[in-house]
């Protein structure tokens, strides 16, 4: 494994990065990483999957990730972060990612579909949860309205979204303690021209311009709505 490991040099310097399943979550995130010059090894069950995702792969193998022999003999617990990709079935993923954890793997990232699953995934001991399809529901619900150009959420209570500027911005120099007072919400960034600029003092904004505002989800969309 560590021949394996010394074979690449990425142009972003993060250790190698184990990850278990190549469905449509485990594949995106393989190719993206490898996109930015990490080194990505890969097991899945299904071989035609392995083939698949091969081309962008430092290395894959078909092995069942529920078998923690399996995964020594794979090098698992030689790297510091594995991404777990098995959402749909839960007991796979809560047995390999106990096997993770039983491991010692320094820092597992596991998809989760459900309320449930995330926090059983918690409770034995992983890192970080995420909820791909969750989190694109949401950003979808925000931006089917068709005021937000993007949507991309923080927090609870915190996000930011893309947009063209409502009507009263636009032709007036943006007053940011004005614009927090009545909605709550900050200008963060201006396009203009195909380029983007932190906003820069008594900026005045065209209706070609696009804008990205920060603040709670429900005081972004009543901005957006004004």
């Amino acid at each position: 494994m560590a021949n394996t490991f010394g074979r690449i040099r990425g142009r972003i310097e993060i250790s190698p990065v184990v990850v278990l399943g190549l469905g449509r979550f485990g594949a995106s995130l393989a190719e993206e990483l490898t996109c930015h010059g990490v080194e990505v090894l890969d097991m899945d069950s299904d071989a035609k999957l392995v083939q698949e995702c091969s081309r962008f792969l430092t290395d894959a193998a078909v092995g069942d990730t529920t078998d923690q022999q399996t995964l020594v003999q794979f090098g698992v617990h030689e790297v510091e972060r594995v991404a777990l990709g098995i959402g749909s079935s839960l007991e796979s993923s809560i047995l390999t990612a106990s096997n993770l954890v039983d491991l010692g793997v320094q820092d597992i990232w596991t998809k989760a579909d459900s309320d449930a699953h995330a926090k059983i995934l918690t409770q034995i001991g992983v890192h970080h949860v995420v909820r791909p399809e969750r989190d694109t529901g949401r950003r979808v619900a925000h931006i089917l309205g068709g005021r937000f150009k993007d949507f991309a959420q923080f927090d609870e209570d915190y996000g930011m979204i893309k947009l063209s500027p409502p009507a009263i911005l636009i032709g007036k120099a943006i007053d940011s303690d004005r614009l927090w007072k009545k909605f709550h919400v900050r200008v963060i960034s201006v396009r203009s021209n195909d380029v983007w600029e932190p906003l820069a003092a008594n900026r005045t904004l065209s209706p070609d311009d696009q804008i990205i505002i920060a603040g709670a989800p429900e005081d972004l969309e009543r901005f957006a709505n004004s």
